[in-house]
């Protein structure tokens, strides 16, 4: 009877503290959201009716001038099936001297909305819808941007690709009016079958430089995420840029947190 009392006790405490296997994750390490830790994306929406708060923080040690880094709070609400609505408002140090689409402190909103789950004969296909807001340090207009998301699986590996364009409201300068991106990525679950905790994800990109007359930012980045507890996940990456601008990023580095309700 004590053993039986010991072990019913143990199963609870474990359960409070997250640590059992659950069979729905409110937050699962597999289900790839932009920056978390690295620019893409997988075409999976959360949950109807899941509340997710994210948060990391981003460093970009550049090969000309001061090494910048950003702030990334975030707010990812599962509104309708397949779908999820975003709330973000990235924070920059030194944000006078951005250029581009993303300032500091602009509002930002998304919408991603998954058109199908996997067949044998489709990938799973995605849209996503975003606009920036010009509430930031020296922003003006209102920025759009839309990315089609293809996720096929190979196995236990999965492929990604992401291609999308941003449309400045108002450019000044010598910043471009419009600017396409292009992610080609794969992730895999590590220790299966034994443990489905983490994941790997690896990625190769190319992007339109904010300023006429520049090269195309090129690189790769390697992340992790990692299931803490059935609602929590920790993430991080590694990258760099091999071909763009003088001032491109020598080293990328993420650190973030993702938080399930």
């Amino acid at each position: 009877m004590r053993n039986v009392t010991l072990r019913t006790f143990r199963f609870f405490a474990l359960m409070l503290l997250g640590l059992l296997p659950a069979p729905l994750l409110a937050l699962d390490h597999d289900n790839l959201d932009p920056n978390r830790p690295i620019g893409m994306e997988d075409a999976y929406a959360i949950p109807k009716g899941e509340i997710g708060m994210e948060g990391g923080v981003r460093f970009n040690d550049r090969r000309e001038g001061r090494t910048r880094v950003t702030f990334q709070p975030q707010i990812i609400y599962g509104a309708f099936d397949n779908a999820q609505i975003e709330i973000q408002g990235d924070l920059f140090t030194e944000p006078n001297s951005l250029v581009g689409a993303s300032k500091s402190g602009d509002l930002h909103l998304g919408l991603l909305y998954n058109f199908n789950t996997e067949t044998l004969a489709l990938p799973a296909m995605a849209l996503r819808v975003e606009t920036d807001l010009p509430t930031g340090v020296n922003s003006r207009g209102v920025d759009t941007q839309v990315t089609g998301i293809l996720t096929r699986s190979f196995g236990r590996l999965r492929a990604h690709l992401n291609a999308g364009y941003t449309v400045l409201g108002l450019p000044k300068g010598q910043e471009r009016p419009g600017a396409y991106r292009a992610v080609a990525a794969v992730s895999y679950p590590l220790g299966y079958p034994d443990s489905f905790r983490d994941t790997l994800i690896a990625s190769v990109y190319t992007r339109e430089s904010d300023l006429r007359g520049q090269r195309n930012h090129t690189g790769v980045e390697v992340g992790i995420r990692h299931q803490l507890t059935s609602r929590l996940v920790v993430d991080a990456g590694l990258g760099t840029e091999f071909a763009g601008p003088a001032d491109r990023a020598a080293v990328l580095g993420t650190v973030g947190l993702s938080v399930g309700f």
